[in-house]
This record gives C-alpha cells, structure tokens and sequence, in this order.
C-alpha cells in the first residue's frame, strides 16, 4: 500500500503561521492639547483626587508647577471656579542634546529658570507685601529640582496660614504604562525614589501623607503611539530619537497589535501632601489615623474643684471622714 507523502513544497495545515510588519505606521497627528491628554475618564479622576487631597476653595491663590505640555493649570482654573488667576510656573528647563551615535540624549540644564528661582525670589522677598499662596500643586516634575530640600522651605515660607502643598509623583518602579522596554529600563534607572522625596519634605519640618492612586485611562492605540512619538508623559525625554522611533515598532508589532482599535491601561500615581507643622519640632506628637495630632502631656500640678450644694456638705460633715478631713 503507498503511502501519502508531504514534501516540502506542500505545508501541513497550521504548520506555519507567517507575521509580517509595516516599515512605516500611520500615526496620526493631533492638534493643540489634545495630543497630551488622557481622556475624559481619566481627567474625571484626577479633578476628583485633586479636590480629595488639595481641598480648593473658590477663593485660594494657587500655584501650579509643571511642564506646559499636558498642563492642568487652565482647565484646573475653569473646573474648580478659582477666582484667582492660577499662577503657572515651569518647573525647570533642560535643553536634551543627541549624541553623535543618535543613541542617546545628553541634558544641558539652564540655570536661573523654573520653580527653584520662583520660589526662592518669594522667599527672599522681606516685604509684607508679598504674595503668599494657598495651594501648590507639584505636577509630575521633581526630577527638575537641584536642590529639593531648599525648593521645599522655599515653597513652605510662600505659603499663607494653613496652605497646602500637593505634589503627584509617577513612579517608575510602579509605572503601569505601555511603555516600550527599552524606555521602561532608561525611567526605571533615572527615577527618583518616593522614600526620597518624603525623607526631604519631612526634613523641612512638614506634616506628610501619601496615597497610590490609579486612574483609568482608555483611547485608540494610534492616540497612544502619537504621544509616544512626542516624547510623552515627560519622562521620556531622555529617550533620542532613534529609540523612540524603534519603540514604536516594538509596540505596533507586539502589545499593540491585536484585539482591536482601543487600547486600556491604569496610570499609577502617587499623591503626597504637605502642610506646616501645627507643633514646633522639639515637642513630641502622636499621630493617629483619622485622628488629629495631639500633644505630649506636660508634667504639673492639678488641682480639682467640685462645686456642691449646703445640704450635701452637710450630709458629708457628719460622717466621721469628712470630720477627720475638717478638723
């Protein structure tokens, strides 16, 4: 009986499953701030934790910190019906210089510009007339900061009575973004721990809490590559043109690929607030969750008094304790 024989002009069905990949993607173009939002959804949930943990009045001076890419400041403004103008300040200023090889970005930073010279001219200023501000909101830029414990005092010595400082903090170990792998190495080793920057708030003397906050973000894997090819969030940066030209490739031919058109992910960010010690430093607190800080007792003489009416003292007068404690 001959048998069927299958050479290796004839392949075996589901044998071999062929990819292919496009050498260049339609990524689209978007116009003005559009290119740097996240969504409806997400900016839902971030106006719903700024109002949780910064607490804004109608009535508060407000300052906000943070790149002009992607900023809040206007529609923060408008959503929160600050009367006000919102103050905007850059946070610094590094001019990114690619190597010869085109393999990487050297940062050339530009003194005298951003939130570390705001802050420090208010500061300095010994006039009573100066400006001081109920709530700073720190936006994703600490890496900027040079000297992170001056800019703090700083920020704190421009703060009316009872102000707020927020400072919303991506870390890069927690990062749950698409990234590609190459990016998610380079802002893993570039970040900035979060223990530091509460070790450096503490430091100047502020009371300090901190939450991990998740916020929804869904919209077409295009929209995410656009803002992947603009360098965007802010992080990236330090990524030269040609990694993130061979990033976008990795995305398009690997996690982004397949099962449709939209794209959903959760953006881990970690909300620290600060406000002045209520207490000088030398005293002893106990802080409780949920609870306000109280003080250590002090140490003195108590002397009781209970008011009681003639018949009840004469009532204890005829006992023969009270007539040892009378005589």
């Amino acid at each position: 009986m001959a048998s069927a024989y299958l050479g290796p002009e004839t392949h075996r069905p589901l044998s071999v499953i062929s990819e292919s990949f496009q050498s260049r993607y339609r990524i689209p173009n978007y116009v003005g701030s559009e290119q740097f939002r996240f969504g409806e959804e997400y900016e839902e949930k971030m106006y719903s934790l700024l109002h949780e943990h910064l607490e804004l009045g109608t009535t508060d001076r407000m300052v906000y910190v943070g790149d002009l890419r992607g900023s809040l400041s206007k529609a923060i403004q408008d959503r929160f019906c600050l009367v006000p103008p919102v103050q905007t300040v850059i946070p610094g200023h590094f001019h990114y210089a690619e190597t010869d090889d085109g393999y990487k970005m050297l940062p050339i930073r530009i003194a005298h510009v951003g939130a570390e010279d705001f802050f420090r001219k208010l500061a300095e200023d010994p006039s009573p007339s100066k400006p001081k501000y109920d709530k700073i909101l720190v936006k994703d830029c600490v890496r900027y900061l040079a000297e992170p414990r001056t800019t703090y005092a700083n920020m704190v010595a421009s703060l009316a009575p009872g102000g707020k400082m927020l400072l919303i903090h991506r870390p890069g170990q927690l990062s749950t973004l698409p990234y590609f792998s190459d990016a998610r190495q380079r802002l893993s080793e570039n970040d900035i721990p979060y223990e530091d920057i509460i070790r450096e708030l503490q430091a100047c003397k502020l009371d300090v809490s901190w939450e991990l906050e998740c916020l929804p973000v869904r919209m077409q894997k295009t929209k995410w590559l656009a803002m992947v090819k603009e360098k965007f969030p802010t992080q990236m940066e330090i990524l030269s043109g040609r990694e993130v030209k061979s990033g976008i490739r990795e995305l398009a031919e690997g996690v982004l690929k397949y099962e449709g058109d939209m794209v959903e992910f959760m953006d881990r960010l970690l909300f620290i607030t600060a406000t002045p010690s209520r207490l000088p430093a030398n005293r002893l607190t106990v802080q409780r969750s949920g609870a306000e800080l109280m003080a250590t007792p002090q140490e003195t003489n108590l002397k009781y008094i209970m008011e009681m009416c003639p018949d009840e003292l004469s009532e204890l007068r005829r006992t023969s304790l009270t007539d040892d404690l009378f005589k």
